[in-house]
């Protein structure tokens, strides 16, 4: 049977098949090779249905248990044989195929065609399908999906030493991964660089022979420095050049360049992002190739140094997309208490348990609420008459409409206070004001260019991803807000004031929740942003923290 013309083959076959189970259409000869990988393109990572990087995928730090999550992946394969299928997979493929004809033809007016067999594509004489892509030859792809076998290998296999290596389930069948998805990709940078720095490590530790117990992190920075960071082919390299350029003859300059110079604490960063993986990584363990002690200790000193350049405003030594872990972000005195070992009564464990501080081990919450009930200092008149004013005028205030962001728990009297009176606020109350989170009291930052924002709260992890909004995101806006979004025909978040208004919405629909976790509730008295407490009403009214309103 004659085959349709040679572009009407390359249209049916633009779009990858599929998808289609890996274990269903290849058979037992498509495997990798001594020689020979196969290569898959646009890979994916999903777990339970939602996409995933290879950080996700890998055993948690620290734990021996084994690893039961079943991880699907999905990716293009490049079918270089009709061997490679398996007979359901050739009928299988035969079928879409011919339904891509039959459809073509009915759109452009034209008489059904005959059928087509990948026999005949592949068939070497009409020169189809088989040949080499790069000699301009069509390919069939077909996009495949599966389970996890093993973890994925980044420059560790010596099948293939400098890429990534994956393992499918089915006949642990191995791909080299050539291209990601680009949300998997993004969830997968902290994941390359990890591995890039082990390999980097191993590296430096086989050309030298430095003694176990001196190849501390400073030891490394300056193995790095001195051999690494400057070759001399920089000085002459031009990856990036106008090739009309006297000067440049195909990426070499005549003229000396003078590259940056990189600093001692940048290289010493890429190594605090990833300390607690390498004193807890089993693999890394056995590869023995620096001390622990030494090791451990800079980890200690790295959380420490990532909560103080926290205070200035510096983000440094984080692994890329965790700044909210919950082991990495907790303030490092948080760790560290009273030696006062006071019983708890059984109103204190109660609260605790129901409304527990984000970033504050509940032994601390223990504490200062038990020294917060010690303090009633405020007279019982004040008290009243704050009570009666809190009762009558204070309504409920929704944050999202209000964007009021907790800038300073202010001392200063309320218009039904004494001129005279300086305890205008109930002192366990600001002590309780102390556990709240100090990220809830800075305006939240703008997303980045990918148009999402990460949550700065310990122990939070909420994303807000504008490009794919989940019925938790809008579920406090009105629906024009929401239609103004999905519509999309904004650029950016920060030149477009509508859209940086809905942003703010969401996120304090967000941070409200942070408070209602807390126990804490907003309240709007005599004009002014407050917060009170949900869990004492049964106690009767209460003071309220006035706050000062910040207004985006």
């Amino acid at each position: 049977m004659p085959l349709p013309q040679r572009k009407i083959v390359e249209e049916l076959l633009r779009p990858p098949f599929g998808p289609y189970r890996d274990e269903e259409v290849l058979s037992t000869e498509c495997e990798s090779k001594a020689g020979r990988i196969l290569v898959l393109k646009s890979f994916q990572l999903a777990y339970n249905d939602e996409i995933i990087g290879l950080d996700e995928s890998e055993q948690p730090l620290g734990t021996g248990e084994v690893d039961t999550r079943q991880f699907r992946f999905r990716g293009i394969l490049g079918i270089h044989s009709l061997v490679w299928l398996s007979q359901v997979g050739v009928k299988r493929v035969e079928a879409e195929l011919n339904l891509r004809a039959n459809t073509r033809s009915m759109c452009a007016g034209e008489r059904p065609p005959n059928t087509i067999t990948l026999e005949e594509l592949f068939n070497r004489k009409n020169k189809f399908l088989g040949g080499p892509p790069e000699d301009g030859e069509l390919e069939l792809r077909l996009q495949i999906q599966g389970f996890r076998n093993f973890p994925a290998l980044y420059m560790t296999s010596k099948l293939l030493p400098n890429g990534l290596l994956w393992h499918s389930k089915d006949r642990n069948r191995t791909y080299e991964v050539a291209t990601m998805d680009v949300y998997t990709f993004q969830l997968s940078e902290n994941f390359f660089w990890r591995y890039r720095l082990l390999a980097l490590m191993t590296k430096i530790v086989g050309e030298g022979r430095t003694p176990l117990e001196k190849r501390t992190p400073e030891w490394f920075v300056s193995q790095y420095l001195e051999r690494f960071a400057h070759p001399a082919s920089d000085e002459h390299e031009r990856l990036i050049y106008d090739s009309t350029d006297s000067d440049v003859d195909e990426g070499r300059t005549q003229l000396p360049r003078h590259p940056r110079r990189i600093h001692r604490r940048d290289i010493l960063g890429l190594f605090a992002a990833q300390s607690e993986w390498f004193v807890t990584d089993n693999e890394v363990k056995r590869k023995r190739i620096f001390p622990f002690r030494p090791w451990n200790a800079f980890r200690k000193e790295v959380r420490k140094a990532r909560w103080q350049a926290a205070r200035n405003n510096v983000i440094w030594g984080w692994p890329i997309g965790r700044q909210n872990q919950p082991d990495l972000a907790s303030e490092p005195d948080s760790e560290e208490g009273d030696d006062e070992d006071d019983e708890d009564d059984e109103d204190t464990r109660n609260m605790v348990e129901r409304n527990p501080v984000i970033g504050k081990t509940n032994e601390i919450v223990r504490r200062k609420i038990d020294k917060a009930k010690t303090r009633r200092t405020l007279p019982s008149a004040r008290r009243d008459n704050e009570a009666g004013s809190s009762s009558s005028s204070s309504d409920e205030l929704d944050p999202a409409r209000a964007h009021a962001y907790m800038s300073d728990f202010s001392r200063e009297s309320s218009s039904t206070a004494s001129d005279s009176s300086d305890e205008s606020v109930d002192e366990r109350l600001l002590d309780f004001g102390e556990l709240i989170p100090r990220q809830l009291s800075q305006v939240p930052a703008l997303p980045g260019p990918d148009n999402r924002w990460w949550c700065p709260v310990p122990e939070c992890g909420h994303m807000v991803d504008l490009q794919r909004l989940t019925r938790d995101d809008i579920k406090a806006l009105s629906a024009t807000t929401v239609f103004y979004l999905m519509e999309k025909k904004w650029r950016s978040i920060r030149e477009d004031e509508r859209a940086k208004q809905c942003f703010f919405e969401m996120v304090s629909k967000h941070y409200e929740d942070h408070f209602t976790d807390l126990g804490l509730r907003f309240v709007q008295t005599k004009g002014r942003t407050a917060i009170d407490s949900i869990r004492d009403k049964r106690r009767g009214p209460q003071a309220v923290v006035i706050v000062k309103e910040e207004v985006i």
